[in-house]
């Protein structure tokens, strides 16, 4: 079972908490006392309240050694139907309080609800998950016994389950599921783990979780000694993205569960220019996106989803490659003067920096961008390329040949000098 930090409570009443986002003792393995005792953050008929209070307090539940498969935990809990004077009580459990008002199970004055003056029977609550996980043994005499598993986010109010279920203004959203019999043995366990989306169709601002567990989804149905056993609640967080486009086009066979793409992209200041952007399955998920030149040609761009609860988190990668070379001139001299005299000796080793010259017999481009720059700096140049500290250190040398990126992530914040032939440039790295 997932051992679950349990909240400090308000000794008197609920205090809204910034944000929560798993159930105090989801697994059960928190209990007050004894196996009868209630588990921690958990309410039965021994603190129920309403007229028929003491005549219900009989317990219907136990705790159980062991738990669903795969379990590293000791306990799991079961509720069970009993009858009490011919009339069948359901086993209940709930995180706010059990009502006992009538004697007629299905009375409106029988529920369960949450009592936010009383810090023992409310659960604060302003996550806002995208399903719930819970395992499940279901044994039942009749094959149409259904069980049921109900977590209501709801507001700032005492919410009734399952009286105001239906009013939309009360709650934000809710996840519930009914459990058909899972075992034909009152001896056996087999267990299920079910998964269950919330639905938030409520206009309520999240605020409480009333859980509610129950042997039969009627009030009064079932038999004597039906049982549901739980164990771990857990609450899931999206960190999925739902698509993965590269200027604003989606990328070929994607696909949520796949986590490395690669695809060609043009030259290399489209390699540059590419912007990536990533949406996620759910709006409360953030996206963080990550750019890595490896080389001229080949960039590698992640894709980080955070889930709304900070834990959950998936990465994806796309690589870039640059697949042609940088566009030529599109507007070249057609009619360059060519050298009358050209040097009868020229130099045999000439330094590859000097004596380059543009179209326009100016000294060929030297951009430097951005500047200050943080990580990163494209250098546009033909030649040799230093990186200089103020010192005169040589930091880094790249022979370029249109544009190339300098790595700046390893250096402290100051000022450097690029230097291509006798031309040089200070840039601030921030």
């Amino acid at each position: 079972m997932k051992k679950t930090l349990l909240l400090l409570a308000a000794t008197l009443a609920c205090a809204a908490v910034s944000a929560q986002y798993q159930l105090p003792n989801g697994g059960f393995e928190e209990w007050d006392g004894n196996a009868t005792s209630e588990p921690a953050s958990w309410n039965t008929f021994s603190s129920s309240d309403g007229s028929l209070a003491s005549l219900a307090s009989s317990n219907h539940h136990y705790r159980r050694n062991g738990g669903r498969p795969g379990t590293d935990g000791s306990f799991y809990l079961t509720i069970y139907t009993q009858s009490i004077f011919g009339i069948k009580a359901n086993g209940n459990m709930t995180t706010g309080r059990i009502h006992a008002g009538a004697m007629q199970a299905a009375s409106s004055e029988n529920y369960n609800y949450t009592q936010r003056s009383n810090a023992n029977h409310c659960q604060p609550f302003t996550g806002t998950p995208d399903s719930m996980y819970v395992w499940v043994s279901y044994y039942a005499a009749s094959a149409n016994s259904q069980a049921q598993v109900s977590a209501i986010l709801h507001g700032d109010n005492d919410f009734k389950a399952p009286n105001q279920e239906g009013d939309a203004s009360l709650y934000c959203g809710k996840a519930q599921v009914a459990v058909s019999r899972t075992t034909t043995s009152a001896s056996s366990m087999q267990w299920q783990q079910l998964k269950v989306p919330f639905v938030y169709d409520g206009t309520a601002s999240a605020s409480y979780m009333l859980v509610n567990l129950t042997t039969n989804i009627t009030p009064g149905g079932g038999d004597a000694n039906d049982s549901l056993s739980v164990d771990d609640i857990e609450f899931i967080y999206s960190s999925w993205l739902d698509s993965l486009l590269v200027n604003g086009q989606p990328v070929d066979g994607f696909s949520k569960t796949v986590f490395a793409y690669s695809m060609a992209i043009g030259d290399t200041a489209a390699l540059h220019a590419a912007a990536v952007t990533g949406m996620p399955e759910t709006g409360d998920a953030t996206v963080d996106i990550a750019r890595a030149y490896i080389n001229d040609s080949t960039a590698t761009v992640t894709v980080t989803v955070t889930a709304e609860d900070g834990v959950s988190v998936h990465t994806y990668t796309i690589t870039l490659n640059a697949t042609m070379p940088p566009a030529p001139d599109p507007d070249p001299d057609p009619d360059p003067d060519p050298d009358p005299d050209p040097d009868p000796d020229p130099d045999p080793d000439p330094d590859p920096n000097v004596g380059i010259e543009g179209n326009d017999g100016t000294e060929p481009v030297f951009a430097v961008y951005p500047n200050p720059a943080v990580d990163k700096v494209s250098v546009t140049a033909e030649g040799t390329v230093t990186l200089h500290d103020l010192g005169g250190r040589t930091l880094a040398t790249r022979t370029v040949r249109g544009t190339a990126v300098f790595d700046l992530t390893g250096l402290p914040a100051g000022t450097y000098v690029l230097r291509c032939g006798n031309r040089a440039q200070g840039i601030v790295k921030q």
